[in-house]
């Protein structure tokens, strides 16, 4: 009887770290721009899954989207994967096509989060903020792109922290990633 009781209270605490860690046992439904249900597979990736948390209007999104262009095209075909997710229901399906054709950003899927269930699967709170799972939808990174914009409306003239290009240069090596997490700057997700 003790072993059961032991078991018990170890797969409750494992389900808690679990879930900690940006783990959820159930799908998450998400709308594409055409306005279908669709979930995003996290163990499909052969290096890992890199989800971005946009915004059109937020000019920190548009401001980076040269830079998430660049390690999109880079990282894609090193068997990453990559989608934006629209927090909210502030936009519409015009809206991000409009944004993301206009920043170039047509390779990466968009999908709406209306109810914010991603959101807080991976505790984003800013955008444009990112998370990075393994092959196994394990959580190992979420914050910024890098340090160029320290705070609102300030901005460095020279990048000294490559935090997205860190993690997805370890995972891409196959090292172990620990998971963290650094502070994005940006808009705040309603």
């Amino acid at each position: 009887m003790l072993i059961f009781v032991y078991m018990k209270w170890l797969a409750i605490i494992g389900s808690i770290f679990l879930l900690s860690f940006g783990f959820r046992f159930e799908p998450i439904q998400l709308k594409d721009l055409s306005g279908k249900n669709i979930t995003i597979n996290l163990s499909n990736a052969k290096k890992g899954n890199v989800v971005l948390f946009l915004s059109p209007e937020c000019p920190l999104c548009q401001s980076y989207s040269l830079t998430i262009q660049q390690i999109e095209k880079e990282y894609k075909s090193k068997g990453f994967n990559f989608y934006a997710i629209i927090p909210g229901t502030d936009f519409t399906k015009e809206d991000v096509i409009e944004f993301r054709n206009k920043y170039g950003l047509k390779n990466i899927p968009f999908y709406f989060d209306p109810k914010l269930d991603w959101v807080k699967f991976a505790k984003a709170s800013i955008t444009p903020e990112v998370a990075v799972y393994t092959p196994k939808g394990e959580k190992v990174y979420l914050g910024r792109i890098d340090n160029w914009a320290y705070e609102l409306a300030r901005k460095r003239s020279v990048i000294t922290q490559h935090d997205l290009l860190d993690v997805l240069n370890k995972l891409d090596q196959n090292k172990l990633v620990k998971p963290y997490q650094t502070k994005a700057v940006g808009c705040f997700i309603n």
